[in-house]
């Protein structure tokens, strides 16, 4: 017999979104980093030097929890993002993994919160082992804090799942005073916060993490190094506190899935300072490049967002059936990932665009081809 994960798995929109970007000159709908920034010479000469100095050590099959010399790599890189945290480091094969692991550890079939929307195929991982998902509304400030308050006052979930920074699909950051009220929250009232937070490095000036509220152990800190060097090295992290951290470690006996040679290539780059030196470059070229699409749509009157403050993504309202503009952008060369998959409630009229593929001249292009289809078709 098949199980219940068996049954309910289904292909994400993002993953459609994927494949329809392959066949199409102007892809807006990929969520992986911009080629032209991934540092290709850079991780070849990382990987020669990682093989003449460790030979054949860098090819075993990992430790659970991650190399100890990348653990402590990290932990000498955190504060220079932000984060004060001192809970132990759990390294995973990406944030995704990480989420993964923590939610086959703290759910059994428990009520979680998100936001809606959320992203997709990070919310997939908990909601297939939850017994109900409720959503709370985001605004330019992030999640509402007001409905969360009200709702756990109701009811305890046991994790509520937040994208704090660059926002997925979003586009927005959530606010200082929203971050720290969360963790006050989590503490009164005894769930845990995923805090999914792959884009601060490349985010610019942002708030604290919720992390570093978190005095009651209830916050676990999620990211990787996809967004800042590349997403096909599956490295990420988890920050929690020591008995989490310890289970985590525990659960990937199952799966020894990180890559050891890839741990110690990013432990390389992170010595190197390659890593830290290319925070504030990828955020201008990204911000550069949402600046295109933000003035393009404004121009093209299409103006129903909120305006990213920093990643990839922007979630613009078409006031029309998603599925069905595009549709008909996709026979004029243009992809985006209609964002329903992305909401509990709602989000038909919804679309998330992505700036990561396209160069400036495509951006603008797309929305040219946006704006003509929507003329075209709903005249």
């Amino acid at each position: 017999m098949v199980s219940r994960i068996g049954r309910e798995i289904e292909l994400s929109p993002v993953e459609l979104g994927s494949r329809l970007g392959k066949k199409v000159e102007i892809n807006m709908a990929s969520g992986s980093p911009d080629p032209a920034t991934i540092p290709v010479k850079e991780i070849e000469k990382a990987y020669q030097e990682v093989l003449a100095a460790k030979g054949s050590s860098s090819l075993f099959y990992p430790g659970a929890g991650g190399q100890q010399e990348l653990i402590d790599e990290i932990s000498r890189y955190l504060p220079e993002i932000g984060i004060r945290s001192k809970d132990p480091v759990v390294v995973t094969s990406g944030a995704q993994h990480g989420i993964e692991l923590l939610s086959k550890y703290l759910l059994d079939n428990d009520p979680i919160i998100v936001e809606n929307p959320t992203f997709v195929e990070t919310f997939s991982a908990m909601k297939l082992r939850s017994s109900v998902v409720l959503p709370v509304n985001i605004d330019s400030k992030g999640i509402s804090v007001d409905e969360l308050d009200k709702l756990t006052r109701i009811t305890r979930p046991e994790v509520v799942y937040v994208i704090p920074n660059c926002h997925n699909p979003g586009g927005v950051n959530l606010s200082d005073e929203r971050r720290k009220r969360i963790a006050e929250i989590a503490e009164e009232r005894g769930f845990y916060v995923i805090e999914d937070d792959p884009y601060r490095p490349i985010a610019g000036c942002t708030p604290s993490p919720i992390k570093d509220y978190d005095k009651a152990g209830r916050v676990i800190h999620v990211s990787s190094f996809s967004k800042i060097l590349a997403p096909g090295l599956r490295i990420g992290f988890i920050i929690a506190n020591k008995e989490i951290a310890e289970k985590v470690s525990l659960l990937e006996q199952l799966d020894f899935s990180t890559s050891t040679i890839n741990q110690y290539i990013v432990s390389y780059l992170l010595k190197t300072g390659l890593v830290t030196s290319r925070s504030k470059n990828l955020h201008l070229h990204y911000a550069t490049k949402m600046k295109v699409l933000i003035d393009s749509l404004t121009d093209a009157g299409l103006t129903d967002f909120n305006e990213p403050t920093c990643g990839f993504f922007l979630l613009l309202d078409l006031k029309r059936d998603a599925f069905r503009v595009l549709e008909e952008a996709n026979k004029k060369g243009l992809v985006f990932v209609p964002a329903k998959g992305f909401f509990l409630r709602g989000g038909e009229t919804k679309a998330r665009f992505s700036i990561t593929m396209p160069n400036e001249e495509q951006i603008k292009r797309g929305v040219e081809i946006l704006k003509n289809v929507i003329k075209d078709v709903y005249a």
